[in-house]
């Protein structure tokens, strides 16, 4: 009996209901944090320095990192957390997402070196959405859903990809008669 339940534990099954369960909650949790504890305040930050002129620390420190047009940077970050974050929860455009916080996480680990504050979160952040990049949304995401469902041709960026698609064969083929002319 030992021996059997040994062998589940060190069984490896990744499109078993365990490995998508983990995959859920490492996604939706990382997703829920970087969106609650990073994007929600920076948006609320950059809202009150477009609206009042409210100093905004974000802004602040991308300008001392030396960044051309800082408050235009700090927005571009603001925003990849905001919208990024829960798409990333609900394993919505799950790799899009990835990589864009990824780039920007990585960004915040410099940040944070160069202000002397511990990088730690910001590079387990970065690895976590790496590791999306390669693995996607899992089992228990909606990009499976829709793919399940056979939406992916219904499903927005699928018809924008499939027009130019179209429109390229048309060019290609308006291309091939100009050049029999």
């Amino acid at each position: 009996m030992l021996t059997k339940l040994l062998e589940k534990t060190l069984a490896v099954e990744p499109s078993g209901w365990v490995a998508g369960s983990g995959h859920l909650l490492l996604r939706a949790s990382t997703g829920l944090m970087i969106f609650y504890i990073h994007g929600l305040h920076k948006q609320q930050g950059g809202l009150a320095y477009l609206q009042h002129g409210t100093p905004w620390k974000l802004a602040e420190e991308v300008a001392e990192m030396r960044f051309p047009a800082p408050v235009a940077s700090a927005l571009a970050a603001t925003i990849v957390q905001f919208v990024c974050a829960p798409l990333i929860a609900m394993g919505l455009l799950t790799r899009l997402s990835a990589v864009l916080l990824t780039g920007t996480l990585s960004v915040a680990i410099w940040q944070n070196l160069l202000t002397g504050r511990d990088p730690q979160l910001a590079i387990l952040y970065v690895l976590v959405m790496m590791s999306l990049v390669f693995l996607g949304g899992g089992k228990y995401s909606l990009d499976a859903w829709l793919i399940t469902r056979g939406q992916t041709t219904q499903w927005f960026p699928a018809r924008i990809l499939e027009r130019c698609r179209r429109s390229g064969a048309a060019s290609d083929r308006s291309v091939q008669g100009s050049v029999t002319k």
